[in-house]
């Protein structure tokens, strides 16, 4: 059995065009400057994808990996990352998934690959061992995401996109297991390439460089985990629909297409009704302790429950009730290929725009009777589904709506309303890849109160701190819940009374920010790798990655104009006291703290600084 030492140093790099197949050396200094996962994924974007290219075209490239923790006793590693130009935004995006694909394709030996180009007809790719081959997918194609992996399991574990992808649904998602890469559109690009999915089968053995250093890491670290309430009981118990209930108390959970402050049946689609009337068991990614996913019985049927994401944009903003119903659209959403995050949000907006006169439909608030249908109509672009496919931005530039439209550089907000929480608010403005949650996650800490959710004190620090927080997770990679454990369970933070720690990460962010213990990551990595990674060094990794892709943008035509929220979030005031997101004072000394100039774009000394080499100034 080969035995590989945390990662492979090579990349697949697969042609659909001319059906060429090759290998990519991965350097020491790529490997230190950028660890892997989104890292390495942005890096080898950056290097082998010019700009203006179409990103459904065949010179978009979609790019697929796994992270050092991979394969590893690491808690919460067992994911991996998809990533390309999105065909929602135009711009780059990512997205994150667990399953066992990424693991597979590791030990089959590859950190990562490449996909260009386009095949002539269906294809899937084949991995198993080291050998590659292209294989036909037309028994495949028209399958949905579940049936295509089962009729093929005995082949190794897949990454598939389903019919939305095919018919190339602009926030069409990529499928492992029944776990979901669900932001972007990336699924999209999978069915432009004409490719159905991708299958690998490895029995390469993954060990750490230092196994004594790692243990040690490990052993802290899995303490903790366990002993946090969030990630020890919580999660488990709850899955993240335990968002429902602090979130919709606090106003941030999205209602009637972002218009409401609260919904009054939160309770019905919350972490705990599920498991008071519904819960079974609990699932979750490869080795990962948490397990965070829950089955339960919904109606007849023995289903996934849904995560608050999907229960935000498919239950509260459509003024849904319904826990049952939402379950099922959520096995229907991901068995089609939908993002379920951008799909609600189409709708909503569709729905008010039928509210307002401006299209006839049979889509209403609160009215559950006709979604089934139009999910199916968006996935084959039938009616105006074919329209609804093209995703919010397209549809209010087509159909009017921009007051109410609510997406951030073309992608659906997730389900946190800025109001609420207005750091969140500017992480998503600056977001690299629009509206996305997971770039710069401010709402827990603004709805715990150690921010001021309302104000703009510290918003800029934090959601610098996040960003960049959040890119050095994603590309080692470890699961975003890890930053409850590894930055709560230190003696520092457990030992100040909350009222001191409100008042220090108040009045002195920049200092708050940028003390926050990052040694269980550094240390989990160093022991992995074989060499060491300080606190300092594996923040600054982060800081590269989010950086280069705020380059990689602006050659794409992103600047501060793009750095916005909606109409609606700047303007609409929801409950006294509350005011609009005070998005432009924020975002001047986030510029500024940032190292960019005033249009939003890195400067020279900002690039040099943190070692990333570019054409131009």
């Amino acid at each position: 059995m080969k035995t590989i030492q945390a990662v492979t140093h090579e990349v697949l790099d697969v042609d659909l065009s001319s059906g060429r197949i090759g290998r990519i050396a991965v350097s020491e200094k790529i490997r230190r400057d950028y660890l892997g996962g989104k890292g390495l994924a942005l890096k080898l974007l950056y290097d082998h994808i010019r700009p203006g290219v179409d990103p459904l075209g065949p010179d978009n490239i979609l790019v697929i990996a796994s992270g050092p923790t991979a394969g590893t006793a690491s808690p919460a590693g067992g994911r991996f990352v998809v990533a390309g130009k999105s065909p929602l935004t135009g711009i780059f995006g990512s997205s994150y998934a667990g399953g066992r694909f990424g693991l597979s394709l590791k030990r089959a030996g590859f950190d990562a690959m490449m996909v260009r180009g386009k095949a002539n007809s269906p294809v899937y790719l084949k991995i198993v061992e080291g050998k590659v081959t292209i294989e036909d997918a037309s028994a495949l194609w028209g399958m949905d995401t579940y049936d295509t992996q089962e009729a093929r399991k005995d082949e190794g574990d897949w990454v598939v996109t389903g019919p939305a992808g095919e018919n190339r649904v602009r926030y069409a998602v990529v499928v492992s297991g029944k776990r979901v890469a669900g932001r972007c559109g990336l699924g999209a690009v999978m069915g432009a390439k004409h490719l159905k999915g991708i299958v690998a089968r490895g029995s390469s053995k993954i060990v750490p460089a230092d196994p004594d250093g790692f243990q040690k890491a490990v052993t802290i670290a899995r303490r903790k985990v366990k002993t946090h309430e969030m990630t020890g009981r919580k999660l488990r118990e709850l899955g993240t629909a335990q968002n429902v209930m602090v979130y919709g108390s606090h106003g941030i959970m999205p209602v009637r297409n972002f218009s409401r402050t609260y919904f009054d049946k939160a309770r019905e689609i919350s972490g705990e009704k599920i498991r008071e009337k519904h819960a079974v068991s609990n699932h979750g990614c490869v080795g990962c302790p948490i397990q965070c996913g829950i089955t339960g019985k919904f109606g007849k049927k023995k289903l996934a429950a849904p995560q608050y994401e999907t229960i935000g944009l498919m239950g509260s903003n459509l003024l849904i009730g319904d826990i049952s119903r939402i379950a099922s659209w959520n096995e229907t959403l991901d068995r089609l290929g939908l993002d379920s995050i951008s799909t609600g949000g189409v709708i909503g907006f569709v729905m008010e725009l039928t509210e307002n006169g401006v299209l006839k439909t049979d889509l209403a608030f609160g009215k559950a009777d006709g979604i089934d249908e139009i999910l199916e109509d968006i996935t084959h672009r039938r009616g105006l589904g074919d329209d609804m496919a093209e995703g919010v931005k397209r549809l209010s530039e087509k159909y009017g709506g921009r007051a109410f439209a609510i997406h951030v550089k073309g992608l659906e907000m997730a389900a946190y309303d800025p109001r609420g929480c207005t750091g969140q608010g500017l992480g998503y403005a600056t977001a690299v890849n629009g509206a996305n949650h997971l770039s710069g996650s401010t709402h827990a800490i603004e709805a715990e109160s150690y921010l001021d959710p309302h104000g703009t004190k510290g918003k800029a620090y934090f959601v610098k701190f996040m960003q960049d927080l959040n890119e050095g997770v994603n590309s080692s990679i470890f699961c975003i819940q890890t930053q409850y454990p590894f930055l709560e369970e230190n003696f520092m933070y457990k030992n100040t009374p909350m009222p001191i720690l409100r008042v220090f990460m108040r009045t002195f962010p920049a200092i708050a920010s940028g003390t926050a213990d990052l040694s269980d990551y550094a240390g989990l990595l160093s022991g992995l790798l074989g060499y060491k990674i300080s606190k300092k060094n594996f923040y600054t990794v982060g800081e590269r990655i989010f950086n280069l892709e705020r380059y990689m943008n602006c050659r794409e035509g992103i600047s501060r104009a793009d750095d916005t929220l909606p109409p609606r979030i700047l303007n609409e005031v929801r409950e006294d006291g509350w005011p609009p997101v005070r998005l432009d004072t924020m975002l001047n000394k986030y510029y500024r703290i940032r190292g960019w100039d005033q249009s939003g774009r890195p400067k020279a000394v900002t690039l040099k600084r943190l070692g990333i080499s570019v054409e131009e100034g």
